[in-house]
């Protein structure tokens, strides 16, 4: 059961210690767990009732929220900026529905995921082939992404040189990217002037933003925006750009190169551009460089070994394991 609290008046009246376990839940997220809408926060919050900890539900940034965190309570933080503490854990949906992060230090390019190291020599290759058989085939047959997609094509595109998959954190600080969407779409524009270079605009990204992108292709004979599915895209492209938008981790499902140009926790299984320079060298080299590249045995390390899955049975105890392993309890 989930206590909301409203006032911190309500805050002072928690026990002290970590028997309470205080979510803070930010902008929709609030309404969202309240509704009980995500199996991650009832099943979890049922594992915690079940080990006696009291779990309490407050709006992220409110005044309570903000007295809360300076107690020494478990701190669920979901939807919020990141932060890191003795008794801080951020829960966030991954790339993947289905799949959550459940992380000490926030969730995306921000995770601690992007100080962990993948080993292809570790791979259960069994386990990971089906697994990745599993989640990639039921993606592209059902056209699923983390945001709603156009019906797939039933003819294929043309071949492209690359897709570039624009997004909206340009603007953001602290800075995250190395590239701006207009580099990345005129460096892989003039890498190959006789081949399509498909740009994407971010379903959420503003008008203006937009028409920004549209001006910019309307100055490269051989850019074609284009609001076709993820899917089809990266099947049509050679190479996948992105900053750190989670298409370019959906296209690892389908074995492509892709080239992050800002900070990622999924870097290990991609190119990384830090210059104009860098991305045109990627573009020459990419695909050589990434033959060999384990992509099913890194969808299977990133999702099933370091996410929560809570539609399976170990969710509860995988979750707890953690929360145990944050607040060094026995």
């Amino acid at each position: 059961m989930i206590e909301h609290l409203t006032s911190p008046l309500a805050a002072r009246n928690i026990p002290a210690g970590l028997k309470s376990v205080v979510i803070h839940a930010y902008g929709s997220w609030f309404d969202a767990i309240t509704r009980s809408k995500h199996d991650f926060f009832v099943k979890l919050s049922a594992q915690l009732d079940a080990r006696a900890m009291r779990v309490h539900l407050v709006e992220g940034n409110s005044r309570t929220s903000q007295t809360l965190l300076q107690s020494p309570h478990l701190h669920i933080i979901v939807g919020g900026p990141a932060m890191f503490g003795p008794t801080i854990l951020h829960a966030h949906p991954s790339y993947i529905w289905g799949f959550w992060y459940l992380d000490e230090l926030g969730f995306g390019w921000e995770s601690s995921l992007r100080f962990a190291a993948f080993s292809a020599a570790d791979v259960d290759r069994e386990q990971a082939d089906y697994f990745n058989n599993g989640v990639s085939s039921y993606m592209l047959t059902q056209n699923v992404s983390k945001l709603w997609q156009e019906p797939r094509l039933a003819a294929p595109l043309a071949p492209a040189s690359a897709v570039v998959f624009c997004q909206g954190i340009e603007h953001r600080t602290p800075r995250r990217h190395y590239l701006t969407t207009e580099q990345m779409i005129r460096t892989a524009s003039a890498h190959d002037p006789t081949s399509f270079v498909y740009v994407k605009p971010h379903p959420l990204q503003s008008k203006q933003a937009r028409l920004r992108v549209m001006d910019i292709a309307a100055t490269l004979p051989n850019v074609k925006v284009i609001d076709a599915s993820v899917h089809d895209l990266i099947k049509a492209s050679a190479m996948v750009i992105t900053q750190n938008s989670s298409t370019g981790f959906e296209a690892l499902m389908q074995r492509k190169p892709v080239a992050t140009c800002a900070k990622s926790d999924y870097w290990h299984a991609t190119l990384t551009p830090r210059t104009t320079d860098d991305l045109s060298a990627a573009l020459t080299h990419g695909a050589e460089t990434m033959r060999d590249f384990d992509y099913a045995g890194y969808f299977h390390w990133f999702l099933a070994r370091n996410c929560l899955e809570p539609a399976k049975d170990d969710f509860a105890a995988r979750a707890w394991a953690r929360i145990r392993d944050k607040l060094m309890l026995n």
